[in-house]
C-alpha cells in the first residue's frame, strides 16, 4: 500500500489480511492490463479507452475495496515497473543503468536489449494506457476514482520539468502517447491549466531538446494535428 489503512466502520473488508486468491485475482487482472495496453494500445492508442474503463470499473466497486478505499497500488506498483519515466524517473538511454531506470527490456534468454522500436512501441501503449486510467470521470457516479486525475497531472509535470540535458526519448515518448486522443479529456478536467500544460508539453518542452530528436519531433507535430482537429491552437499566432 503505498499509505497506511486503518479500519473504516461499515467498509466490506476490514480486516489486517486478504485471502490469498482474492489478491492473487486482481494482481492477475493488473497483469493482463498491462499486456494489453503494450501489445494492442501501442497500435493503436484509442483502443487503451476501453481498457481503463475496465479498470476503474473493478478497483472502483465496493466489493474490491479494502478499508474503505480501491486497492489500486496492485496496479501502480506494476506500471511503476514497467514504465518509470511517469513516476519521474530519469535516465541516459546510451547507458546500460539510464535504459534499466527507464523500463527498457531485456531478452530473458539472450540478455540482449529490445530494439529501439520496440521500446518505443511498448512505452507508447503504457503511455496511452495510464491516461486512459487517470483521466476518468466519476463525478456523475457515487463509487471514489481509484486512480483519480491528479496522478496524469503529476506524471506530465514531472517529465515536462526535467532539465534540457536529462530528457530521453521515452520521456517524448510516453508523454505523446498520454497526450494523444486525451487532450480533451484533460482540458475537461483543469480548463485552461490544461491548456497551460499541453502548451509546455507539445511547444515548450520539445524546443528544449537539442539536437532535435524523432521523439520530440513528434511532440510538435502532435501540437500542429490538435489545432487542425480541434481548433486548440498552442503556438503564438
Amino acid at each position: 500500500m503505498l499509505e497506511p489503512r486503518e479500519p473504516v466502520q461499515g467498509a466490506t473488508r476490514n480486516e489486517p489480511e486478504l485471502p490469498s486468491l482474492f489478491l492473487y485475482l486482481l494482481n492477475q487482472l493488473s497483469k493482463a492490463v498491462i499486456s494489453q495496453f503494450i501489445s494492442e494500445s501501442s497500435a493503436d492508442t484509442r483502443t487503451a479507452d476501453s481498457i481503463g474503463q475496465v479498470v476503474a470499473k473493478v478497483f472502483s466497486e465496493d466489493d474490491f475495496l479494502w478499508r474503505g478505499k480501491p486497492l489500486i497500488d496492485i496496479v501502480i506498483a506494476k506500471y511503476r515497473v514497467v514504465c518509470p519515466v511517469l513516476f519521474g524517473l530519469r535516465g541516459n538511454e546510451k547507458m546500460e543503468q539510464g535504459r534499466l531506470r527507464l523500463g527498457w527490456q531485456r531478452d530473458k534468454t539472450t540478455g540482449a536489449w529490445a530494439s529501439e522500436q520496440e521500446h518505443h512501441n511498448r512505452m507508447t501503449g503504457l503511455g496511452a494506457g495510464f491516461a486512459a486510467m487517470t483521466l476518468r470521470d466519476f463525478s456523475k457516479v457515487k463509487r471514489q476514482n481509484p486512480w483519480p486525475p491528479t496522478a496524469y497531472w503529476t506524471a506530465m509535470a514531472g517529465i515536462i520539468s526535467t532539465p534540457a540535458g536529462d530528457i530521453s526519448e521515452t520521456q517524448c515518448t510516453v508523454l505523446k502517447a498520454m497526450i494523444a486522443d486525451c487532450e480533451q479529456k484533460f482540458v475537461n478536467f483543469y480548463g485552461n491549466a490544461a491548456v497551460a500544460a499541453l502548451r509546455c508539453a507539445l511547444v515548450d518542452f520539445p524546443a528544449r531538446v537539442n539536437p532535435q530528436t524523432t521523439a520530440s519531433s513528434s511532440l510538435r507535430v502532435l501540437a500542429k494535428t490538435l489545432e487542425r482537429a480541434t481548433g486548440l491552437r498552442l503556438t503564438p499566432r
